[in-house]
């Protein structure tokens, strides 16, 4: 089932950082409910329930296209004190890498996600890359200009080349929602801002191999760029 987060969940789930960018792997129970369930966020508005019914429910969003979807679906009553986000480790998947793709592709084989690094300072001249199929991306805060607190990314040089060789921004990421990606949000962190950088692992059917970037508390004040159309 795909359902829309109420005003009060939308806020719970951008206190809590992300998986991935762009999607969150939650836990939590239904109002009244004693029973955990699983559920995808998307831009932690849309939510899916991860269950026997999720393919068929993400080929219904990509066919419907995501704001008719965020429309058309029902709210999903969550008890607030039970959302949880659960470890990447379930969603990630063994999947062997084509090695012409990666070579051609400029991809990376192997080696850990951002958060199984250890956290570093910006050098002050990189600028990241937050590739989104939302021209409204929630986790970019344009009230302070920044990214939020546990958001994802990716570095300029990265989405440089998933550009330039023409690769699927969904498999080289792994993104579990199949959009097209149509949106880049560009961040230029400051010497204090910490984060951890790491390679995208295999996950939703996705070989990943991109670069990956995790800001745990987000990027300084005024730091973000601008918006642009993905590939320009």
């Amino acid at each position: 089932m795909i359902y829309e987060a109420t005003l009060s969940e939308k806020i719970k789930l951008l206190s809590i950082p992300e998986t991935g960018m762009g999607y969150q792997l939650i836990e939590a129970r239904r109002e009244n409910t004693f029973l955990k369930e699983q559920f995808i966020v998307y831009n932690s508005e849309l939510i899916i329930t991860r269950n026997s019914s999720f393919l068929q429910n993400k080929r219904k969003l990509f066919s419907e296209g995501y704001l008719q979807s965020l429309a058309s679906a029902p709210y999903l009553e969550l008890d607030l004190s039970s959302i949880t986000l659960l470890p990447k480790s379930i969603i990630l998947e063994n999947l062997s890498a084509n090695e012409r793709t990666f070579s051609e592709k400029k991809r990376l084989k192997g080696g850990k996600g951002a958060k199984d690094n250890p956290k570093r300072r910006n050098l002050g001249s990189d600028t990241f890359v937050r590739v989104s199929a939302y021209e409204d991306d929630n986790r970019v805060d344009l009230a302070n200009q920044r990214f939020k607190d546990g958001t994802y990314s990716t570095v300029l040089e990265d989405y440089q080349n998933c550009v330039v060789e023409q690769d699927d921004p969904v498999d080289r990421y792994a993104l579990p929602n199949d959009e097209e990606i149509k949106w880049a949000f560009y961040v230029k962190p400051k010497t204090t801002d910490e984060f951890q950088i790491g390679v995208v692992q295999p996950a939703f059917g996705h070989s990943g191999g991109g670069i990956e970037a995790y800001f745990e508390k987000g990027t300084s004040s005024n730091t973000y760029l601008f918006k642009r159309s993905y590939g320009k």
